[in-house]
């Protein structure tokens, strides 16, 4: 059922931007660039406690994958996130860099008083992404920036897993994406290759990837969050111990703002992971509560216009 659903995924999402593609006449396009912003943004997205209840299946059948998704057991647990995003808005291009931790774990009482803690999400994850600026487009409703894009990114653990190992993946990619929209934040579409240099997983593979990450305002104090990315691997190379066939990941959270920068939100993640070689899929739900605090520290300037020099 969930071949027709990855299909049913990708050409949902392509058949989006060909749609996009043939409105273009009937929307306000430019062949420059937005010039709202420009130099250096700092912004302290999120720093966040989460409070979940963890439900896992199958994850026993993917423990040579060393996935921090799919660890633990199905019981109450908490999470720590942190994402920090470093850019800088030339006229024609834009650096993204980004930094994302996360790291959680379960602790269960046992009857004898002692504890058992479980290591239920482990990912620092560097990434720099250089983005071309090409077109602006204003739907009136709705409007963002187009280019083409590629991207280098490192992602490892906090803790190595016992037998297997620091992860050390490497992953380079390039494709396409709207971005800085009201609405759509960032639309992408790219070809990766990925590396382990773990010894223990000698993974190596490539594929395409599809992702979205959208907001809504409902009002001066609530947000609606979201965001999805889907991997399908192409191939994996002969000598990977490991072979994905494809990752699904969604997460949304409605955020209500407590006081200034910190807010309150109810979350839900879900994660899959499906190898080549295995007949069952794994899955790993998070559904909780956290608590959020995010601040731009330094915003992106705004060209001067339309200003007299003469006084």
């Amino acid at each position: 059922m969930y071949f027709h659903f990855r299909y049913y995924l990708a050409l949902s999402l392509l058949s989006s931007i060909c749609h996009a593609a043939t409105i273009v006449s009937f929307v306000q396009t430019k062949t420059d660039i937005n010039v709202e912003k420009r130099d250096l943004e700092i912004d302290l997205n999120r720093i966040a406690v989460n409070f979940t209840q963890s439900s896992l299946s199958n994850q026993n059948l993917y423990t040579a994958f060393s996935d921090s998704n799919l660890r633990g057991n199905s019981q109450l647990s908490t999470q720590f996130f942190l994402t920090l995003n470093v850019n800088y808005y030339a006229n024609r291009f834009v650096i993204f860099n980004s930094l994302i931790s996360e790291y959680g774990f379960t602790q269960i009482k046992q009857n004898n008083n002692s504890f058992i803690t479980n290591k239920n999400l482990d990912k620092i994850l560097f990434s720099t992404d250089y983005t071309q600026r090409v077109w602006d487009f204003d739907f009136g409703f709705e409007s963002f920036e187009l280019g083409p894009y590629i991207k280098l990114s490192y992602q490892t653990e906090f803790q190595p897993t016992i037998n297997i190992g620091r992860r050390h993946i490497i992953n380079y990619l390039g494709g396409v994406k709207l971005f800085d929209g009201k609405y759509i934040k960032s639309l992408y579409l790219d070809l990766f290759a990925e590396h382990d240099l773990n010894r223990a997983t000698q993974f190596s593979g490539g594929g395409y990837e599809l992702g979205l990450s959208a907001e809504y305002k409902l009002n001066s104090g609530v947000k609606f969050l979201y965001s999805m990315n889907f991997k399908q691997y192409f191939f994996n190379s002969s000598e990977s111990k490991i072979k994905p066939s494809y990752q699904f990941l969604i997460e949304a959270r409605m955020e209500a703002n407590l006081f200034k920068s910190f807010s309150m939100s109810p979350n839900l993640r879900y994660y899959v992971l499906k190898a080549e070689n295995i007949d069952i899929a794994a899955s790993n739900l998070l559904v909780g509560v956290s608590i959020n605090f995010g601040k731009v520290i330094l915003p992106p300037s705004k060209p001067l216009k339309d200003y007299d020099f003469s006084n």
